[in-house]
């Protein structure tokens, strides 16, 4: 799993401006700004949180699951990871969501490709992403993150069948 990439010795990924560290508790707030944009769920579909409460439970299902992207002191990010044997592929998926005050400025691509590297390093094998058609602004960080285009299919989350990209 790639939060196996950060343990004690390497609590962290860096790269030109930020870092990528394990999700917090202290990171509700932040991810209650992330989760909760309307727009942001909708481009993702995903639910739409609506309370710091939903967030506390979130960062306590995924805190093991997920990392966030930090700028300076500010979490801006969130990149999440899991597997789901019951889609198509047999794989690690990444979904990621970024803030909207710090959308269109590289972020997230910066963020992939850093993590991406450390993989490499690792010796890991990299992530699919997966997306929702139409999320272009989503699909322009996958290929510029050094991700291509695989396929899409109609899959069952949460037993509702969604349209998806997949991305390798």
């Amino acid at each position: 799993m790639i939060i196996d990439l950060f343990d004690d010795e390497n609590p962290i990924v860096t790269s030109k401006r930020l870092t990528l560290r394990l999700m917090k508790e202290e990171d509700a707030a932040d991810i209650l700004e992330i989760r909760g944009d309307w727009e942001t769920a909708s481009d993702a579909g995903i639910p739409c949180m609506g309370s710091l409460e939903e967030a506390r439970d979130y960062i306590a299902k995924w805190c093991e699951d997920s990392i966030v992207i930090v700028l300076e002191d500010e979490v801006i990010g969130l990149i999440e990871s899991y597997v789901d044997e019951e889609l198509l592929y047999d794989s690690t998926f990444l979904a990621y969501y970024m803030k909207q005050s710090h959308r269109n400025k590289g972020y997230m691509t910066e963020a992939l490709i850093a993590l991406r590297e450390r993989l490499k390093v690792a010796g890991d094998e990299i992530p699919m992403l997966w997306m929702f058609p139409g999320n272009d602004a989503s699909a322009r960080v996958a290929a510029k993150s050094g991700w291509t285009y695989l396929d899409s299919h109609v899959v069952d989350i949460d037993g509702f069948n969604q349209y998806v990209e997949f991305w390798n």
